[in-house]
């Protein structure tokens, strides 16, 4: 179940321009992150659904589909935190997880990173559409609001509730070396890592004291397997390749990397292979020590 673009590498580029170039005639200045249009000043601007409509249709049509789409974006409504009411800014607020260099300099000063490449940052998940106001933003908007808090305990009603798909993906001859998959709509999926207690309530399972290995290869899935046993020192290798190929594969890509996850700290089990995209299994000498002894190797 991994997924796949819609578009070539030229044609992305492509749509890039003409939304881009669309945009800035109405004055807003973006710049491309992954198959999103991330915006001077905030908010987000997805293309994923533009993409799909796209890939069906000859490319002289494209620029009149950009034009309609950039309409609707644009059309009046509660887009800006001005206009937001507090009930509905304080019930939108999430945490998300986004790459550290997609974030402009200065956006949020105290935003924990995560792992050397994953910030957590606070966003307005809307529905339709994701703001993510920058810290001092929030702050003028509601300063007695503690937003990381907030956003955290969202985040943790909607790993609850939201609708999703999970797989259980073994290797045929290694039953034992399993992992999960949960897969969904809502772009936070991959950040209910950061709330992972719930997460690991919708596959039945807990932390058992040894941590838990967790993949976010893309924002719409979370991959993860409960430190358990011998088992679970296997099933870094097929975790490693299965998030290696959806990271380069899948809109909005977050890591390739197998993590090790206990007390919300970050350790990578994995690295980047040498086209940056695809992981390869890290020898057990270049773990962390707590890492080996958890995983008994």
């Amino acid at each position: 179940m991994t997924p796949t673009s819609p578009l070539s590498p030229l044609q992305v580029r492509r749509l890039h321009q003409l939304v881009e170039a669309t945009l800035a005639r109405a004055g807003i200045v973006v710049r491309p992150v992954g198959d999103e249009l991330v915006v001077e000043g905030g908010g987000v601007y997805p293309l994923r659904d533009l993409a799909a409509e796209c890939a069906t249709e000859p490319t002289a049509r494209w620029p009149g589909l950009v034009e309609r789409h950039v309409e609707d974006v644009l059309a009046p409504g509660p887009s800006s935190l001005a206009e937001l009411p507090d009930h509905t800014l304080l019930s939108a607020a999430a945490l998300r997880l986004v790459p550290t260099d997609s974030l402009p300099e200065g956006w949020d000063p105290d935003a924990p990173r995560v792992t050397e490449d994953l910030t957590s940052v606070v966003t307005l998940d809307l529905g339709d559409e994701a703001l993510t106001p920058s810290a001092a933003a929030l702050a003028e908007r509601a300063p007695h609001v503690p937003w990381r808090e907030q956003a955290r305990d969202n985040l943790r009603a909607r790993a609850r509730g939201m609708d999703l798909s999970h797989d259980r993906v073994a290797p045929v001859d290694d039953p034992e070396a399993g992992f999960d998959l949960l897969v969904g709509e809502s772009g936070l999926v991959a950040s209910t890592s950061l709330v992972l207690d719930e997460v690991l309530e919708r596959v039945e399972e807990e932390d058992r004291g040894r941590g838990v290995l967790v993949g976010v290869p893309y924002r719409h899935q979370v991959v993860l397997r409960v430190v358990d046993g011998p088992g679970a020192a296997r099933s870094i290798g097929p975790m490693a390749d299965y998030l290696g190929a959806t990271h380069a594969a899948a809109p909005g890509p977050l890591s390739p990397l197998v993590h090790w996850v206990r007390h919300d700290d970050w350790l990578p089990v994995t690295r980047a292979g040498d086209d940056g995209a695809a992981a390869e299994h890290r020898l057990a000498e270049a773990l962390d020590p707590e890492v080996a002894q958890a995983l008994d190797i």
